[in-house]
């Protein structure tokens, strides 16, 4: 093989030994020479040298696009982001998942400039995620809320993710039990077992997984648990959670064996993780033959329980630590509608009731209380 003296031309063979060629110039890509090097006589084809010299003439009309600035790209705002103590204030499981999503975003758009993207720009990267919709729908909620840090850090001046919809948005969610889910559950798990304490944890205080884990004896005061919901506990908007001890979640917790600081402890004496219950609980489900059913739904399940018992919608809130009256309206609706419907289907059955009743004859249109009173006097 004939050593090249040729400048910028490069000799790289493949994993195979197989020769390539290449001509690279600092700064620019390199472009790889196909015609073969060496002729059948030991010099260089006239093919190849025709070849170099166009790619020379290529890479000396070059201009090569200036570097973004690092602050500019979107690799430089999600790791201020993730710096930044908003972003520390939230629990170590919305960090993970948040620094997966965009951390994951980044591996295609991080060098790109953030201060140029538009709503369409978003649009587009959640109609590339269509397959998974939840996928999408949260990479689009968790870029509106970095958006909003930079603007206010003055490092963004439009948030380019409000007013992208959710591809999602008909989802019902997770899966509200029944009563009759319920009552298989208790059937399957008898009271004294930690799946039933922890239905009825989640069931009669409306608790999330996250609470569920934490609540203990150190709540109790007087007949009643109070804790601070782990959601936002340390934000301004966190939420204190009040209500009583109800006899069903009294009875599961005398008979059950219980931690010290939680009421749910695991096969080792020590207090779930977040994680760990929210497994266990998948765990308890389908042993029950409940598949379709979550530790999630149990608290839609609560609410809608109250809802149908007549809860205002400020109560509600108090209950389950909602911000805002609306989400409790949703339920309260929903409940209204199922009795008004109700109340509709007893009236039919009320209507059937009277029609399926023998009436009284009735009188001839010509009979009248005087031709009866004449028939009588005759008879007498």
């Amino acid at each position: 093989m004939i050593k090249t003296r040729l400048k910028y031309c490069v000799f790289d063979p493949d994993p195979n030994g197989n020769p390539r060629y290449y001509v690279r110039k600092p700064g620019r890509p390199k472009i790889r020479i196909r015609e073969p090097f060496e002729g059948n006589d030991g010099n260089i084809t006239a093919g190849f040298m025709k070849a170099y010299f166009a790619a020379l003439a290529q890479l000396d009309g070059f201009e090569p696009t200036p570097k973004l600035p690092r602050e500019k790209t979107f690799n430089w705002l999600v790791d201020q982001y993730f710096r930044s103590p908003v972003f520390e204030r939230y629990d170590e499981l919305t960090r993970a998942d948040k620094r997966s999503v965009l951390s994951r975003y980044c591996e295609t758009a991080g060098e790109l400039p953030y201060g140029s993207m538009r709503k369409e720009d978003v649009e587009a990267s959640r109609d590339k995620r269509a397959s998974t919709p939840g996928a999408a729908d949260k990479l689009v909620k968790y870029l509106r809320v970095m958006f909003k840090w930079a603007i206010n850090k003055k490092h963004a001046q439009q948030n380019p993710a409000i007013g992208v919809e959710k591809i999602n948005s008909d989802s019902i969610g997770w899966h509200t039990w029944t009563p009759a889910e319920v009552d298989i559950y208790r059937a399957h798990h008898p009271i004294g077992t930690k799946a039933r304490l922890a239905l009825e944890l989640m069931l009669n205080v409306g608790a999330r997984i996250s609470d569920a884990a934490r609540i203990g004896r150190q709540h109790e005061a007087e007949g009643w648990l109070k804790f601070v919901a782990w959601k936002n506990r340390n934000k301004k908007s966190r939420k204190t959670i009040e209500c009583p001890i109800t006899r069903d979640l009294a009875a599961a917790i005398a008979a059950t064996q219980t931690g010290d600081l939680t009421y749910l402890v695991n096969d080792l004496g020590r207090a779930f993780t977040i994680n760990g219950l929210g497994n266990k609980m998948r765990d308890w489900c389908n042993a029950a033959g409940l598949p379709q059913c979550s530790s999630h739904g149990l608290r839609k399940s609560a609410a809608v329980i109250m809802a149908e018992n007549g809860s205002t919608a400020a109560e509600m809130c108090a209950l389950f630590g909602w911000s805002k009256l609306e989400t409790a309206e949703i339920y309260i609706r929903e409940a209204q509608k199922r009795k008004m419907v109700a109340n509709a289907f007893t009236r039919l059955d009320e209507y059937r009731n009277r029609e399926s009743v023998s009436v009284p004859r009735t009188k001839k249109p010509t009979e009248t209380k005087r031709t009866k009173s004449r028939a009588k006097s005759k008879q007498i």
